[in-house]
């Protein structure tokens, strides 16, 4: 089956060309992917058709000031859009945005996902301290796929490449850069603008090789910080830097309550409560609560964390609370034979009611009598 096209470019500049022609074509309405803002000291998506705005885009950013998935989510919670439009989104966007889809938060019909062989990013802090250090060396490395300074679950990301998306732009281990259709959706919109070559999605051996790696990187991580998380003392000596500020919240694109518990009359309680906790502790840390709102964001979304990182990279006391939830989701999702992001038709688990379901954790809550 035609599946593909084979572009002597760049892939930022594949994926423009890949834009422009779906926009030209009239299948798409508009854009939406990363533009480097005229500051020149960070980034945004924008939704656009504009030739100009797509030609001075930043389709694989160095940075990843807010998750692509709460911009479509933006887009489409009211209701789809007129016409849809290509998103161009890094795998874990890409993956986020399907979970959200799964529970009603965006309209999967109303755009079509490229995403691209992702070598990571930056943390927002670096790359502030020095935009143009930062700017120069993520294109230098991004060509060989090894950023010397990224964000700490990008280095133990496995899931860097865009197999999920629609249309996959590949670069590694490629010359030029290759487009492929990885769902008939993706494949009728590149027969649509005659990018449907017999070129086959071959196994890349480049791919493979960076998968070991980072999958060795990911075992060394999970031994190392496992051990730090391994006793609710050392959990707290972890979170002891937290505020409670809820910025880890706020731009997590899993979260999407109206209304969160942690922000709600339930927590407000009055100051002779608090003395009377402080009497019986010796002493009450303000924020109080901490540990509960962090166990409650876990019970709430680790199911369908995919690791972005952006909750840690939010936080203004670099809590490492990304590698704390990156962690336990891996551990939740097993149990489950769970991967967020990777099939629309996947039901999250605590979407589908099984009968016979976690037997081996069930305790009795008394012992049969003969």
């Amino acid at each position: 089956m035609p599946k593909g096209f084979l572009l002597e470019r760049n892939a930022s500049d594949a994926i423009k060309e890949l834009v422009r022609a779906l926009i030209e074509k009239g299948l798409v309405g508009g854009a939406v992917l990363p533009v480097r803002l005229p500051t020149g000291d960070n980034y945004a998506f924008v939704f656009t058709r504009d030739e100009e705005t797509i030609s001075s885009s930043a389709p694989i950013s160095p940075v990843m000031p807010v998750q692509g998935a709460r911009v479509l989510s933006k887009l489409t919670k009211k209701q789809p859009l007129s016409k849809a439009a290509v998103a161009v989104l890094k795998p874990c966007e890409v993956r986020a945005s399907i979970e959200l889809a799964k529970i009603n938060q965006l309209d999967r019909n109303s755009f079509v996902f490229v995403s691209f062989d992702c070598p990571g990013v930056y943390s927002l802090k670096s790359y502030r301290e020095n935009p143009d250090g930062v700017e120069a060396a993520f294109s230098e490395e991004c060509s060989s796929f090894s950023l010397s300074n990224p964000r700490p679950l990008c280095a133990v990301c496995e899931d860097f490449t865009g197999e999920f998306a629609d249309i996959e732009v590949q670069f590694v281990g490629i010359k030029g850069t290759k487009v492929v259709a990885k769902t008939e959706k993706g494949l009728s919109f590149l027969k649509e603008i005659g990018w449907d070559q017999q070129i086959d999605d071959e196994d890349r051996e480049e791919i493979k090789k960076i998968k070991e790696e980072r999958l060795k990187a990911r075992q060394a991580f999970k031994e190392e910080f496992g051990s730090m998380v391994d006793s609710p003392e050392k959990l707290l000596d972890v979170l002891s830097s937290c505020i409670n500020c809820h910025n880890c919240r706020s731009v997590c694109p899993i979260c999407f309550c109206r209304e969160c518990f942690f922000d709600s009359t339930a927590l407000r309680v009055p100051p002779h409560l608090y003395l009377e906790r402080a009497r019986r502790k010796g002493g009450l840390r303000f924020m109080p609560d901490t540990l509960l709102f962090h166990l409650g964001r876990m019970n709430h979304m680790s199911l369908s964390c995919v690791s972005c990182g952006m909750c840690e990279d939010a936080c203004p006391n670099m809590v490492p609370v990304g590698r704390l939830f990156s962690l336990v989701s891996e551990r939740t999702r097993a149990i489950f034979g769970y991967k967020p992001g990777r099939d629309i038709n996947e039901p999250i688990p605590y979407l589908e009611f099984r009968e016979e379901e976690l037997e081996e954790y069930e305790v009795p809550y008394f012992e049969a009598r003969e």
